[in-house]
């Protein structure tokens, strides 16, 4: 009998407490003690085969701010462009970390871009900037390390197609592509025809780990998942050290030829990043205990870690899902290369500086990101202030974010949104800046503008230079991990490439 009351008590308790936290919290569905809406999303997920379906029935049910309790823990969930510019934007001082998901913070260490927070992580995000603009990010020299790569990969096309009339392409050609220039960027090589295998099996595993980035793995302790699901964890382990271990091994080696007077570094024109870096390391190695602590070789490690992963992965996938929605919808195609033709006059490679002047090219780009979108489920945000906004009041601890995949799918924005529709952002200037493919605040991709060149020109300049059809059955893009936090494109499909 008193074992009956003290667990109706407890129940009482952390219901009273459920009640009293949810009070100013935007609506959503009921919680239960202990494991609050996990069922539900668990349920809706199942139901709409996706995380991205589960989040848009929220959405629709108790409107752009929703909250979903992961166990005792609420979750804000924003899925309207106004909300999440009013939340990130104005209060961004208040909400810059991460609600790290304990596998990758025990991968980490705390360190790099991706998975860490505090000082160390604001110390290498202003550090990363800098040396980017320092490289050329944003100028000539960034679009000339991309019109290398890609001429040089269509160099390859060219000879196929001259040999066969055709050449045929698949993901691969994107991948080396686009995985060259970011390496590029990182340690000053592409990759080659004596390298690239390396290359693509570091994709196959970051590929095969996508199975384990979900809510579940990215949220339940380590020890839980090392005693009772050892190849979960193994395989994120194994994928993240591969990477780290092949992107870190030229920053090992330079460091090693620095030490010994084998090499060099320009301060003036530095090759890439890791010189950059290296450069930083050793500055403040020398102001001994005023140093700051985040230069080290881990800390490198991991920072090229978190930009070969951010660089390749999601522009990679970008790219694949839009040559699928083209080659599905030829009248675009089409309409682009009109553009394009009349821009450039048929006599030169679109550049940078053609933006302005190919609006139908950068509503197609804009609804591809739209369609690819990569994160089913966004890393939630810690705010350490009151939040408040909309009538609603979030208390520090509480967790938070722009939910992008739901956002992307939201009709009350983007009508029928399932259709494959540039018009609807030439309808509406304004809308192209509502997009947030790459996130949204103090947290967003630093790797934006790199990204968003990469996409105009490879698009731009490959629909210049090549007509493309499907080869065999017609390309899809249906995610192949639908319950995992980030979007997999099925990439199976390949490509016929005639030239122009």
């Amino acid at each position: 009998m008193i074992i009956l009351i003290l667990l109706v008590t407890v129940f009482v308790f952390l219901l009273f407490n459920l009640f009293r936290r949810s009070r100013r919290l935007p609506p959503g569905p009921t919680p239960l003690p202990l494991i609050g809406n996990i069922h539900q999303l668990v349920y809706q997920s199942w139901r709409g085969k996706g995380i991205v379906a589960a989040l848009d029935y929220f959405r629709k049910k108790y409107g752009n701010a929703y909250t979903i309790w992961l166990g005792p823990m609420p979750t804000v969930n924003i899925t309207d462009y106004e909300m999440s510019h009013e939340v990130f934007i104005k209060h961004g001082k208040k909400c810059y970390d991460k609600q790290l998901a304990p596998i990758l913070e025990h991968i980490s260490g705390g360190r790099g871009l991706l998975f860490a927070n505090g000082e160390n992580w604001a110390e290498m995000r202003r550090f990363t900037l800098l040396t980017f603009r320092r490289m050329g990010v944003g100028s000539g020299l960034m679009e000339k390390r991309i019109m290398d790569e890609l001429n040089g990969r269509c160099s390859e096309l060219d000879s196929e197609i001259l040999k066969k009339g055709k050449a045929i392409v698949s993901a691969e050609f994107i991948n080396l592509t686009v995985g060259s220039v970011i390496n590029s960027f990182l340690i000053g090589k592409r990759f080659d025809e004596d390298t690239k295998h390396e290359f693509l099996k570091l994709k196959e595993l970051f590929d095969a780990s996508g199975e384990t980035f979900n809510v579940f793995d990215l949220n339940v302790p380590v020890w839980f998942l090392k005693w009772f699901f050892p190849k979960r964890f193994r395989m994120t382990w194994d994928s993240s050290e591969n990477i780290i271990n092949h992107v870190s091994k030229e920053a090992v080696e330079r460091l090693r030829k620095l030490n010994s007077g084998e090499y060099e570094i320009d301060s003036e024109e530095p090759n890439d990043y890791v010189d950059c870096y290296l450069a930083k390391m050793k500055e403040e190695m020398a102001k001994g205990a005023d140093g700051h602590p985040a230069y080290t070789m881990e800390s490198l490690k991991l920072v090229l870690h978190d930009l070969w992963l951010a660089g390749q992965g999601t522009t990679a996938s970008t790219l694949y899902v839009g040559l699928t929605k083209l080659v599905n919808h030829p009248n675009i195609l089409l309409n682009i290369r009109k553009e394009l033709q009349e821009v450039t006059q048929k006599s030169r490679d679109l550049t940078l500086q053609d933006r302005p002047n190919t609006p139908y090219l950068n509503a197609v780009i804009a609804e591809i990101q739209r369609h690819s979108s990569i994160l089913n489920m966004n890393f939630w945000r810690i705010n350490h202030e009151t939040i408040k906004f909309q009538g609603y009041e979030l208390e520090p601890g509480c967790m938070l974010t722009a939910q992008l995949g739901a956002l992307h799918v939201n009709d009350e924005i983007y009508e029928d949104p399932e259709k494959f529709d540039p018009e609807r952002f030439l309808k509406d200037e304004k809308s192209i800046q509502q997009l947030i493919p790459f996130g949204i605040g103090k947290r967003s991709c630093i790797g934006e503008q790199i990204a968003k060149s990469e996409l105009y020109l490879v698009f731009g300049n490959i629909l210049l230079r090549y007509d493309a059809k499907a080869h065999g059955a017609t390309p899809t893009n249906g995610d192949i991990f639908p319950y995992s936090a980030a979007k997999f494109p099925d990439a199976s499909g390949k490509f016929e490439f005639f030239k122009l």
